[in-house]
């Protein structure tokens, strides 16, 4: 069904993990068994996938509950055929980071951050406010019609 990832294709998803894409966004388990969507702003830095999210956020509660989240990338839009284009999704282990906010971790990840996401400075120091990670478990990478690929990873 799926094609395994090639050296080519690992460096496309690792352009994207990276910052080329135009929007990402987590899926969680929500209320009543329902997938739960919300749009959030990613950062790879020391080969890990960041997320500066609140603890207060629906999708953080839903966290709380099952650690086991999506995140789909979607790319800048080239072809007339919507559904053409491509798009990456991860499957993961979502994990907060125990970060002291005067740790020179969190303040190095925040100032990253910062870079991102504008404003993220100031409320990334809110106490809600934290760092989480994801381990992936697999990655789906549809370049367009037929050019389906797929890894998994092995913890």
């Amino acid at each position: 069904m799926y094609q395994k990832t090639n050296s080519k294709i690992e460096k496309k998803i690792q352009s994207i993990l990276e910052g080329e894409y135009e929007i990402s966004v987590l899926g969680t388990n929500g209320k009543d068994n329902f997938p739960f969507l919300s749009k959030i702003i990613t950062m790879y830095k020391y080969n890990k996938l960041y997320f500066l999210i609140s603890d207060l956020s629906e999708h953080t509660q839903n966290i709380k509950l099952n650690h086991r989240v999506s995140i789909y990338f979607a790319l800048k839009e080239l072809n007339k055929t919507k559904s053409n284009n491509p798009r990456l999704t991860i499957n993961g282990i979502i994990k907060k980071q125990a970060l002291n906010k005067n740790d020179k971790e969190f303040l190095d990840l925040l100032n990253a951050y910062q870079k991102i996401e504008k404003g993220s400075k100031m409320w990334g120091m809110f106490s809600d406010f934290n760092f989480y990670t994801l381990e992936p478990q697999r990655a789906l990478y549809i370049e367009g019609f037929g050019k389906a690929y797929q890894k998994n990873y092995f913890l």
